[in-house]
């Protein structure tokens, strides 16, 4: 190849890096190696390659309202087709010198099984703009079947370039048994990389989400601590104060969940139908603990126009209605709310998915029996 021909193609292929940086800005690239020839390795290349690209894909694909508006990354198995051509001209090394020179490599996670002194071992290493390079080996613990060890490699590396998605999709796996124990340290240890600036974005979605895992806790006060700290951190986000007034309400204090609703609609109504429903839902909720049903019932009338389909916010009326001394209304409700109980609730990060809105007084933390369906398909 002639130096003219090699200058084109590294003009060339430095446009298309450029394109690639613009087209893939949040996706990380996957890699797996095959793993070495051992009876203690049992699973095919294949297998193992599938198994963690879907691990990363199930993470990075967990739908918050961090990830409708900035997701973290993206998975992707492909190269971008700057990198593409480099590879076929066997330039890569080139591509890899421009990509650090002009910074636009790609978030990278790399996997790969070994045997180190006759034991298996995981290497998972990486780079992304937010920690540079990483790499861990990792060991399997006593019992642990080779594709749990890599599901838990996956899991660490996921945590790595994506904490929030990593966290929020253990949140809602062990939201059956409750052992958070590896939300609240991802969740702790991203808050100590973060500027210790008076606002933060990122803060407020971690603070927020420790809130959560105090209510799994029946924990109301301190989640209510929680979600004050978000609401400083980000005052904008409407979704930490609809958190505080539930909490408000499971502490009996429905003035100030009703006064907390009132403000926020009046002020800074969401442009979100989910939070907006939730907002008129919750201060429905707080008027019940009033006993003030005729405001009660408009607040949940418009909860139930917002959307229709909200099985939480039909299923709450109908509790309004029985109140109120209408049990035919309060039936025909509850036929409706378990019609729609297989369509998409709300987001994880609200509080009023998971649980009741405690308008009795003196009640502990209830689950709601209306959750998110396991796979939802936005379009």
């Amino acid at each position: 190849m002639d130096l003219t021909t090699l200058a084109y193609l590294v003009v060339l292929g430095l446009a298309l890096l450029g394109t690639d940086a613009v087209l893939h800005h949040n996706s990380v690239l996957v890699e797996v190696s095959s793993s070495p020839k051992t009876d203690k390795i049992t699973v095919d290349e294949k297998t193992l390659t599938t198994d963690f690209k879907d691990d990363i894909d199930a993470i990075t694909k967990t739908v918050s309202l961090q990830s409708m508006a900035r997701p973290e990354i993206q998975s992707t198995g492909a190269e971008g087709v700057g990198m593409a051509l480099a590879t076929a001209f066997h330039l890569q090394s080139v591509a890899y010198a421009l990509q650090s020179q002009f910074d636009v490599r790609p978030d990278r996670i790399r996997f790969a099984l070994l045997i180190e002194n006759g034991e298996l071992r995981g290497f998972v290493g990486g780079q992304s703009a937010r920690l540079g390079e990483f790499h861990r080996i990792m060991a399997p613990k006593s019992g642990e079947k080779t594709m749990q060890f890599v599901h838990r490699c996956a899991l660490w590396a996921a945590g790595q370039l994506a904490p929030y998605s990593t966290a929020l999709f253990l949140l809602k796996r062990h939201a059956a048994d409750g052992n958070f124990d590896q939300v609240v340290a991802i969740a702790k240890a991203a808050e100590a990389m973060l500027p210790p600036t008076p606002r933060s974005y990122d803060r407020a979605f971690f603070d927020n989400l420790l809130g959560l895992v105090a209510l799994f806790k029946n924990d109301p006060k301190s989640a209510r601590h929680e979600f004050h700290r978000a609401m400083l951190d980000d005052p904008t986000d409407p979704v930490p104060f609809l958190n505080a007034a539930l909490t408000d309400l499971q502490l009996d204090d429905n003035r100030k969940a009703a006064d907390r609703m009132e403000k926020l609609l009046r002020v800074a109504p969401p442009e979100n139908k989910a939070l907006l429903m939730t907002a008129y839902m919750t201060w429905g909720a707080a008027l019940m603990g009033l006993n003030d049903l005729p405001r009660a019932d408009r607040m949940l009338e418009e909860a139930t126009k917002i959307d229709p389909h909200g099985a939480a916010a039909l299923s709450l009326r109908a509790e309004e209605k029985r109140l109120a001394g209408d049990p035919a209304a309060a039936a025909g409700l509850d036929r409706k709310a378990a019609a729609q109980t297989a369509n998409f609730q709300n987001y994880i990060e609200v509080a009023a998915l998971w649980f009741h809105l405690s308008w009795r007084g003196d009640e502990p933390v209830i689950r709601s029996k209306f959750v998110n369906p396991g796979f939802v398909t936005f379009h």
